[in-house]
């Protein structure tokens, strides 16, 4: 059995997330442990730049009550998420971050399987982008493989896998194999954009070979253009899918797609996307 954890801000989270995290690993036949992150010093951020005066002359008056609420809030949302947890037989783990959920879920992720994440999740209230920046860091330095899910999970009818030939793709392609034997009846593409004038996919008879080995249908499709647009273009429209991405963050000769293509792809595309590095 897998083990897949999921983690989730412990002051902002919503129903849709957790049921989302759920319905993945219930298709997976795995054993889900919700990891529960808070960062209050994010949280006391805005305070700073709202009420400078204030806070000038009240800090400890103003930290105090701030802090009194975040912890009201995050009581009432961990009970809540322990409910919820509890009902559909879901490993719960509270993790105070002391300012640093990132490391705290790169650890975890160090015993696990697959990390879940959503494209969303971030820590203090202050605008932030998406992918959301803990997102992005998770992704460049989780040890285990990441699959960043939609807001709604949808039955998956074809694996695409990514591919130019290198080291980090194959590499994807092959944890995601190993991960998921279930979807071996699945049909999957071999997804290839035309790159440097290299009209062919590069060792093509033998990454068909190793894919036969393991799924029952497997085709092969080429695209034109500059990569990251065309790969986002022929995703965009899909919700039924899930697609491989290999060295996310790593270095530039050991990167499968830039940072910034696989970003777009996270921002725009409403599908599980299955990240990893060598």
């Amino acid at each position: 059995m897998k083990k897949i954890i999921a983690a989730v801000d412990a002051l902002h989270f919503s129903a849709s997330q957790i049921a989302a995290f759920r319905y993945f690993a219930q298709e997976q036949q795995a054993r889900l442990t919700i990891i529960c992150l808070d960062n209050f010093s994010a949280e006391m951020v805005p305070m700073t730049s709202m009420y400078p005066e204030c806070y000038a002359v009240n800090y400890a008056q103003i930290t105090a009550e701030g802090r009194a609420a975040l912890e009201w809030q995050r009581t009432t949302n961990i009970r809540q998420l322990k409910d919820v947890c509890s009902e559909a037989a879901v490993g719960l783990r509270i993790v105070e971050t002391n300012g640093f959920p990132v490391q705290e879920i790169v650890k975890e992720s160090r015993f696990a399987d697959l990390l879940l994440l959503t494209a969303d999740i971030s820590f203090g209230d202050m605008p932030d982008s998406i992918p959301t920046r803990f997102v992005k860091e998770t992704l460049a330095a989780a040890e285990c493989p990441v699959m960043v899910l939609p807001e709604t999970v949808r039955p998956v009818r074809e694996i695409i896998f990514s591919y130019n030939g290198t080291f980090s793709s194959v590499y994807a392609i092959r944890t995601f194999t190993s991960l998921f034997p279930e979807y071996g009846s699945t049909p999957v593409k071999l997804l290839y954009v035309e790159e440097k004038n290299h009209y062919h996919i590069p060792e093509e008879e033998k990454i068909i070979s190793y894919l036969s080995l393991h799924y029952d249908q497997v085709t092969t499709e080429k695209l034109t253009g500059e990569p990251a647009t065309a790969f986002l273009a022929y995703l965009i429209r899909r919700n039924d899918c899930i697609v491989t991405y290999g060295a996310y963050g790593r270095s530039a000769t050991s990167r499968f797609f830039h940072r910034s293509d696989a970003e777009n792809v996270l921002r725009t595309a409403n599908i599980p996307i299955f990240i990893t590095h060598p």
